[in-house]
C-alpha cells in the first residue's frame, strides 16, 4: 500500500474507471442495457449508428473520436431518463458481476480512510458514474460533458472527451478548485490514453499494464498493479 506522502497538504487520488476500477466497459454495457429498455434493436437508425460505431473501433479511431460519436445516439434522450436508466443499469450489473477489482478497490479504501478526496475519472458519463460513486462513497466525477438543452441530449459535448488531455484538464482543474498540488496527488489508470493523467501527478499507478506500458513504468518507476 502506498504511503502518507511526506507535505501536510491534502491530496486527490484520481481513478480511471473502466479496466481500472471495474472489470467492464461502462458505456458498452450500458448501450446493450438501452437496446432492451428503449427497444432500440432492430431500429434502422440504429442498426446505421452501430456499424459506424464498430467501423470507427475496427479502424483504430482515436479514442478521442470514438467517444465524440459514442454520444451521438443519446441525442434527444431527456437528460432525467438517462439518469433513472443509469442507475437501472448499475443495479443489474452490481448484482450480476463481480464488477469490482480487489486491488484499486483497496486503494480507494486506503485513501478514503486518510481524508483524501477520491475522483472518478471517466470518458463515461455521469449517469453510469454517479450511482457507482454513491456505491462507493465518492464524492467527486469527473466525466465527459454531455451538451444539454432544454433538459435533453443535443447528442453532442460541451468540451473536450475526459480521456487524455481531457483527463488532464479536469484533474488540474479539481486541484485548482481544491487548493492542492498535482505532484502531491495520486492517477491510477490502465490504458495508454491514461499516461497523459498519470505524468500530471507525483504518485502514478497503471494497473495491469500490458507489456509497453509495464516497461514504460519500469522505466520512470511508476507503480503498477496486477488486479484480478
Amino acid at each position: 500500500m502506498n504511503c502518507v506522502p511526506d507535505t501536510p497538504a491534502r491530496w486527490s487520488a484520481f481513478f480511471d474507471v473502466d479496466g481500472t476500477l471495474i472489470s467492464i466497459k461502462s458505456m458498452f454495457s450500458f448501450l446493450g442495457f438501452l437496446e432492451e429498455q428503449l427497444s432500440w434493436r432492430g431500429q434502422e437508425h440504429y442498426q446505421r449508428y452501430r456499424v459506424q460505431l464498430q467501423a470507427l473501433i475496427d479502424s483504430q479511431a482515436p479514442r478521442e473520436a470514438i467517444n465524440r460519436f459514442y454520444y451521438s445516439v443519446y441525442a434527444g434522450l431527456p437528460v432525467a431518463q438517462l439518469l433513472a436508466l443509469g442507475r437501472a443499469w448499475y443495479a443489474q450489473v452490481r448484482n450480476s458481476a463481480e464488477l469490482f477489482l480487489a486491488a484499486p478497490l483497496a486503494e480507494i479504501r486506503w485513501h478514503q480512510a486518510q481524508g483524501a478526496d477520491v475522483v472518478l475519472v471517466s470518458g463515461s458519463f455521469n449517469a453510469l458514474l454517479a450511482p457507482l460513486a454513491e456505491d462507493l462513497g465518492v464524492t467527486y466525477l469527473i466525466g465527459a460533458p454531455l451538451e444539454e438543452h432544454d433538459g435533453v441530449y443535443t447528442g453532442k459535448l460541451s468540451g473536450l472527451p475526459t480521456i487524455g488531455q481531457g483527463k488532464v484538464l479536469g484533474l488540474r482543474a479539481h486541484c485548482q478548485r481544491r487548493g492542492q498540488r498535482p505532484e502531491d496527488c495520486y492517477a491510477y489508470g490502465d490504458d495508454v490514453s491514461d499516461v497523459p493523467m498519470l505524468e500530471a501527478v507525483g504518485h502514478p499507478t497503471m494497473v495491469n499494464p500490458d507489456a509497453a506500458r509495464r516497461q514504460l513504468c519500469q522505466v520512470r518507476q511508476w507503480n503498477i498493479i496486477d488486479a484480478a
